[in-house]
């Protein structure tokens, strides 16, 4: 038998066509689509592990994830799975473990000395904007340190194994999204069987590349703006692909999945306007309160549209095969191709996101004395006083963003297997075949 390095690497033509046969099989691709959060990352590592481990043995063995894309955060946990995709029994443990142990110094670092020099930064005085000269080489500005994160990154995760589960058959494709700073457009970095890119959305906002996914892709999807640095990936700046496409659905139906899986990281009470509080001038908010309302609105995922337009798509072909029989599809797709690279067909989704606000776990754990304490030095003070400016709820929003702790991390794995718990007939459904 020849070494796995040496099998000759399919075609798109024969990946196009394995795909066709699979669904004439009935064995439809399955998509997982991550969203981003900075620390809100924790509750994707328990939905998941709930679907590893909690899902009935004739259910689990149906549980495939052939199709990963992620943003932020989700690109990093989505670039896990897709290194860990050959040995499906351990992803959720292993990567539940990972949160579970999280400490904040392994992320970032505060000290002193960053913020002594932060009016420099929030002025640009420091030319490229970079507060802190211990900053990873090909990491610009910033308000955090975030060193550990890119060595645990760069370390924590095996990357070879992509490439390898990709030729293997145990993964079809791998993206992860990014905003080009310099154009303001997203960039889906996409690595699949067989290389090179499939047809590709029309939206002049949206270019996808093709590429060998590595720790820097992960790293730029993750750059929160302000307080990640951005990352130079080939001379080019990136910062955290949330910015515009925080819930990557079209990369996944763009590589061909037939059912998508979603795991949002926001409360229902986040983007809903009926159930935000009121503030008057007596009542302004503080800065940090102020920030953390700015990162939700830059960066959690707004899937409600994208999943009922994606309902509305499966409604009109319904009704069309309905009405004008199979041949309707096909009719359909010879006039849409031509407009947007691919033609519509019917795709079944499920959505699991958060019953509980995280902005709330986030408040109780920052306010209690052992995560200061674990966090030690500058960080554990500043985190508590964060935390206490204002009311009860104020400041959750900010933390939950950036409260790398393995306390909070288990908590929102709880909650994570918890809301997919709920979800449990559902899930058995979607992954019957």
């Amino acid at each position: 038998m020849a070494p796995l390095d040496e099998e000759p690497v399919p075609t798109a033509e024969q990946i196009a066509e394995e795909i066709e046969q699979r669904r004439r099989m009935g064995a439809p691709l399955t998509g997982l689509v991550l969203s981003g959060g900075g620390a809100r990352g924790a509750y994707e590592a328990g939905v998941i592990r709930y679907i590893r481990d909690e899902l009935p043995p004739r259910i689990r063995q149906h549980v495939r994830m052939e199709i990963i894309c992620g943003t932020s955060v989700g690109a990093i946990n989505a670039c896990f799975l897709a290194a860990n995709a050959h040995q499906p029994d351990l992803q959720g443990r292993t990567m539940t473990q990972v949160w579970e142990t999280l400490r904040i110094e392994d992320v970032y670092k505060v000290t002193w000395r960053i913020l002594a020099r932060l009016p420099g930064f929030l002025l640009g005085s420091r030319g490229r904007g970079q507060i802190d000269d211990v900053v990873a080489p090909g990491r610009l500005g910033g308000l955090l340190n975030t060193a550990p994160l890119e060595q645990l990154v760069r370390r924590g995760l095996r990357w070879h194994n992509i490439g390898r589960n990709l030729q293997t058959g145990d993964l079809n494709a791998l993206a992860v999204n990014a905003t080009h700073l310099a154009s303001g457009k997203t960039h889906t970095f996409v690595q699949r069987k067989g290389g090179g890119l499939p047809p590709w959305s029309t939206d002049p906002q949206v270019e996808a590349r093709a590429v060998t996914i590595g720790p820097q892709h992960a790293l730029a999807s993750a750059a929160i703006p302000w307080i990640f640095p951005a990352v130079d990936i080939d001379g080019d700046v990136y910062c955290d692909g949330g910015l515009k496409l925080n819930t990557p659905i079209s990369p996944a139906l763009r590589l061909g999945a037939d059912r998508i899986l979603v795991i949002g990281l926001s409360h229902e009470g986040e983007v809903n306007p009926d159930l935000q509080p009121a503030f008057n001038v007596d009542q302004y908010p503080s800065a940090a309160y102020l920030l953390g309302k700015i990162l939700n609105a830059l960066l959690l995922d707004k899937t409600a549209y994208d999943l009922n337009r994606l309902e509305r798509f499966n409604a009109i072909l319904d009704a069309g095969r309905k009405a004008f029989g199979e041949s309707f599809a096909d009719a359909l797709g010879d006039a849409i191709t031509p407009l947007r690279g691919s033609p519509y067909r019917k795709v079944r989704t499920l959505m699991i996101s958060p019953q509980e606000d995280i902005a709330k776990a986030a408040n109780r754990h920052a306010r209690l004395g052992s995560v200061s304490a674990r966090a030690g030095g500058v960080i554990g003070p500043l985190i508590r006083r964060i935390a206490d400016a204002g009311d009860e709820e104020a400041p959750g929003d900010l933390l939950s963003y950036l409260l790398f702790d393995g306390e909070y991390g288990a908590e929102l794995v709880r909650m994570g297997m918890q809301d997919a718990d709920a979800h449990r007939e559902k899930l058995i459904d979607f992954f019957r075949v």
